[in-house]
This record gives structure tokens, C-alpha cells and sequence, in this order.
């Protein structure tokens, strides 16, 4: 199950990545995966990585519909992917 939660997280990192790079996304598959991260946030609430995964999600969210600037997606790209690829090896 954990190794599943880190193949979700890399994938949502690719997606922060793609928003960052203004990609055209599916609207339903980002907000299936911010959604995803939030509830995850949620279940693990007393770990650090949490507060990632609830920037992550609303980062997927606000992505949708105005522009941020693109260092704070790949910030937190790059800490949910290594965080994903910890738990990968972990």
C-alpha cells in the first residue's frame, strides 16, 4: 500500500510539474489527484509530509484557474516526488 502512495505521489509531482509549464491537463485527472492529496493529507495529519501534500492540493487547484508563478510548482513538485521516491525505497 505505501509503495501505491509514493507511485501516486511522483505522479502528482509530475502533474504540479506540467502545471508549472502552463501544460494543458485534464481538469478532471488534476482535480481527482489534488483531491487525492488532500484526503491523504488528512490520514496522515501528524506527519510533516502532510503539509506538502496540502499545498500540493490546493497548488493542483488554484493552477486550474490562475497563474502562479512557476518556482512554487516546481518547489513542491520536487518535495512530494522525493518524498514519493522515499517511500518507494523505504
Amino acid at each position: 500500500m505505501i509503495k501505491t502512495l509514493g507511485v501516486l505521489d511522483i505522479f502528482a509531482a509530475g502533474l504540479l510539474v506540467g502545471a508549472a509549464y502552463n501544460l494543458p491537463l485534464p481538469k478532471g485527472l488534476v482535480i481527482s489527484t489534488a483531491i487525492y492529496l488532500l484526503l491523504k493529507a488528512l490520514l496522515f495529519l501528524k506527519d510533516i509530509g502532510s503539509l506538502f501534500d496540502i499545498i500540493g492540493g490546493i497548488l493542483l487547484i488554484l493552477g486550474l484557474s490562475m497563474a502562479l508563478p512557476p518556482l512554487i510548482f516546481f518547489v513542491v513538485a520536487g518535495l512530494i516526488g522525493l518524498k514519493g521516491i522515499m517511500s518507494l525505497f523505504a
